[in-house]
């Protein structure tokens, strides 16, 4: 099939998708209005009992942390705020217009990475230099994506094995098998709907690190930084920035490595509670890549780089594993019989040291991992060893600790 049916068939797909539902529609015309009031809002939602009642489980749910039961519309129009009521009813409405669309592709690790950017987004959005509202930042993180659940509806034979080829870059092969990437699909369905320019921006966007950190775009910065939270969260449905680009994004938005660790916590209930709430189907409905019954392993990160080592310890606290020091493994102190793994940074030594510390690093029961991208070239003798980048999924790591040590 040729680049121009392929597109024809998205284009066509796109402009017969569902419109948003008419009472998501009136309630994004009656906020709009400036003379609106709280009356107006809880009016126009209690016409829709479904979505009402969803509305109400919502507010009252540990999400909000209301002291009492709130058991009117009205009165939770005046907590969530009429921003608050909107982006719900954008969240209901967009789910339900986009599952509407079938496939045959599984999409569970589409939803999952979904809600898991969604949701770092809205812990993140209190943090950043430009602060926005929590409520627009988990629908922005929410609907980032949504132009490849379009590419997996309409060309599903083209996209699946996109999806499936991990080694290479989306953006790439997304223009090359289909012409158009899911940024830009994802820009477009946006705007069809009517929403907000900047949550099309961010869609378009959150994979451009330039766009996202020139000052302009607040929204798609805090998405991209969200984004790479996902990637650690969630697993492989997208692959993470780049560590420069990490660097330069975290550095735009103003944000700590205390906010991430922060946020990687604070991801897990939000995650559970919105795949409730939202009836997502596919999505999983617990706490997406968490740990669950495994047992937290003890850990060494040996590198002389502050930064990565930072980093990497960060990732490594907020999957609710132990640090134990380097200087402590390398003097057989106390506890040290007790490491499960030990993530070397080869960069930062020379041929000489990493031969020396392989040498010690052999008589221990530990397994020893390879801090680095996986298409770099390893040190020599160093071929064999599992790797990981340094943005790591809780499911890649457990890959390297279950493995058995050589």
């Amino acid at each position: 099939m040729s680049i121009e049916l392929i597109q024809a068939r998205i284009k066509s797909v796109m402009r017969n998708l569902p419109p948003l539902p008419q009472v998501t529609r009136q309630l994004l015309l009656v906020i709009a209005d400036e003379n609106a009031s709280a009356q107006d809002v809880s009016k126009v939602l209690s016409s829709d009992q479904a979505l009402a009642g969803k509305v109400l489980k919502l507010v009252n749910s540990s999400f909000y942390g209301v002291q009492q039961e709130v058991t009117t519309i009205s009165r939770a129009v005046v907590l969530l705020g009429f921003s608050g009521v909107r982006n719900l009813a954008l969240g209901f409405g967009s789910i339900s217009a986009l599952q509407k669309l079938g496939g045959d592709i599984d999409m569970q690790g589409f939803w999952d990475h979904a809600l898991a950017n969604g949701a770092a987004s809205q812990v993140l959005a209190p943090f950043v230099k430009r602060r926005t509202d929590p409520e627009e930042a988990f629908l922005a993180g929410l609907m980032h994506d949504i132009g490849a659940y379009v590419l997996a509806a309409a060309v599903p034979d083209i996209y699946e094995p996109i999806l499936a080829d991990a080694s290479r870059d989306r953006l790439d092969a997304e223009r090359e098998m289909c012409g158009m990437t899911h940024a830009q699909v994802g820009q477009g369905l946006l705007k069809f709907w009517e929403l907000p320019e900047d949550f099309g921006l961010a869609a378009r966007y959150h994979h451009d690190v330039e766009r996202a950190c020139d000052g302009t775009q607040p929204l798609t910065n805090l998405v991209a930084v969200a984004d790479v939270l996902a990637c650690i969260h969630g697993g492989s449905f997208e692959t993470a920035a780049s560590e420069a680009d990490i660097e330069q994004l975290l550095a735009t938005a103003g944000l700590t490595m205390e906010h991430i660790q922060s946020a990687l916590v604070g991801m897990e209930a939000k995650i559970a509670d919105m795949a409730n709430f939202l009836h997502i189907s596919g999505a999983r409905t617990g706490e997406v890549g968490t740990t669950g019954d495994q047992e937290a392993s003890t850990c060494v990160v040996v590198t002389t780089d502050d930064a990565r080592k930072e980093w990497a310890s960060t990732l490594l606290r907020s999957m609710g594993h132990d640090l134990y020091p380097m200087e402590g493994l390398f003097n057989n102190a106390s506890g040290s019989e007790a490491v499960d793994l030990v993530l070397v940074d080869p960069q930062c030594m020379t041929a000489g040291k990493f031969d020396q510390l392989m040498t010690f690093l052999s008589s221990l029961a530990a397994e020893v991992c390879l801090l680095m991208e996986p298409a770099a070239a390893p040190p020599r003798g160093a071929e064999d060893l599992p790797r990981l980048p340094l943005v790591f999924s809780r499911g890649k790591l457990q890959e390297v600790l279950t493995s058995p040590v050589a």
